[in-house]
C-alpha cells in the first residue's frame, strides 16, 4: 500500500481508502475500467495507491467541490463534479484551503513537508460534468450519479448498483453540515437528501469520513435530527482549523458521545446571533 493511505475492500472490487487526516475515497472496479469517488484531501499520492489496487483505466467523479473530496483529483488529468458545485472559484478556493491545511499537518508533524502533495506536485484537473441519473459503466457493473443537494447545491451521491451501496460523500454524516454559504437550509437537506435516499433502491450508504458503513434503515433518524435541531436553541461553533468557518451547532438526544458513532447526530446550521437565555426565577 502506498505511503500515507489505508484501504480495505468492503465489497467485491470495492475498495475504500483512507488518507492521513482520515479523508476517504472509494474505487469500484468493473471488468473493463475503474471509477474513484472523492480523492481524499492531496496527502500522498493517491494516484499510486489507485493503480497498486487496479491497473484499469480509471475516471474520477467527486461528491462535491470541498477540498478535503477534491484535491487528490490533481493526480489525475480529469474529474467530474456537479456544475453547481464547480468553476474556477470552487478550485481557487479549496486549493487556498489545502495550502493553510497543509502547512498546519506539516508542523504539527502529521505530514512529512517532503511526502507527495497533489497540489504542490500535482495540476489542477479538466472539470467535466455530472448531473443526476448520469450512469458510469465499468463493464459488468454500473454506477449511477443521484443528486442529494443539501451539504453543497451540487452534492452528488453515487450508486453501485450491483451491491447496494450508495458513496453518498457528505450528504448525510453524523455531524451534518449545513454551514457553508453553498449549502442548503435544513428544511432543503431533509426534503432534498433524505427524502430522496428513502426512495432509493440500496441497503448501505458510506459516507467521505466514516470507516464504517451506515444502513439505510437509519436515515429517519436523521429526520428526527432535522427537526430537533429546527427548534433548538444549539451552541457556537467554529471549524479546528479553518477558522472562518463557523455556525450553530445543535446537539441532538442520544444514546452516545462518540461523534463517529452509527448512533450520534448532530447538525451545523449557518453562523446567526442565538437568543438570550432565559433565567431562571430563584426562589424564595
Amino acid at each position: 500500500m502506498e505511503p500515507g493511505f489505508a484501504s480495505e475492500v468492503i465489497a467485491p472490487g470495492l475498495h475504500m481508502i483512507a488518507d492521513v487526516l482520515g479523508n476517504h475515497a472509494y474505487l469500484v472496479v468493473g471488468e473493463k475500467c475503474a471509477l474513484l469517488v472523492d480523492s481524499c484531501g492531496g496527502f500522498g499520492n493517491l494516484r499510486a495507491c489507485v493503480e497498486g489496487l487496479t491497473s484499469l483505466p480509471v475516471t474520477v467523479a467527486l461528491t462535491h467541490g470541498h477540498e478535503d473530496h477534491m484535491m487528490g483529483s490533481y493526480w489525475f488529468g480529469e474529474a467530474h463534479l456537479s456544475p453547481l458545485d464547480g468553476g474556477a472559484a470552487c478550485w481557487d478556493g479549496s486549493e487556498e484551503r489545502t495550502q493553510r491545511i497543509y502547512e498546519q499537518v506539516v508542523a504539527e508533524g502529521l505530514v512529512c513537508a517532503d511526502a507527495p502533495f497533489a497540489l504542490r506536485d500535482g495540476a489542477r484537473p479538466r472539470e467535466l460534468p455530472v448531473a443526476d441519473g448520469d450512469t458510469f459503466d465499468l463493464g459488468g457493473r454500473t454506477v449511477r450519479a443521484v443528486a442529494l443537494p443539501g451539504h453543497t447545491a451540487g452534492s452528488m451521491a453515487y450508486l453501485v448498483e450491483d451491491c447496494g451501496v450508495l458513496l453518498s460523500g457528505d450528504a448525510v454524516t453524523p455531524i451534518m453540515c449545513l454551514f457553508f454559504e453553498e449549502s442548503l437550509s435544513i428544511e432543503g437537506w431533509a426534503a432534498s437528501t433524505l427524502g430522496r435516499m428513502a426512495s432509493l433502491d440500496f441497503e448501505v450508504f458510506y459516507t467521505g469520513h466514516h470507516d464504517h458503513a451506515f444502513p439505510k434503515e437509519v436515515l429517519p433518524s436523521f429526520q428526527t435530527a432535522a427537526t430537533y435541531a429546527l427548534t433548538d436553541r444549539g451552541m457556537e461553533w467554529e471549524h479546528n482549523r479553518l477558522h472562518e468557518f463557523r455556525g450553530i451547532i445543535h446537539l441532538c438526544p442520544s444514546d452516545t458521545f462518540d461523534a463517529d458513532s452509527v448512533d450520534f447526530r448532530a447538525v451545523i446550521d449557518r453562523w446567526h446571533e442565538l437568543p438570550a437565555r432565559k433565567r431562571r426565577r430563584k426562589r424564595t
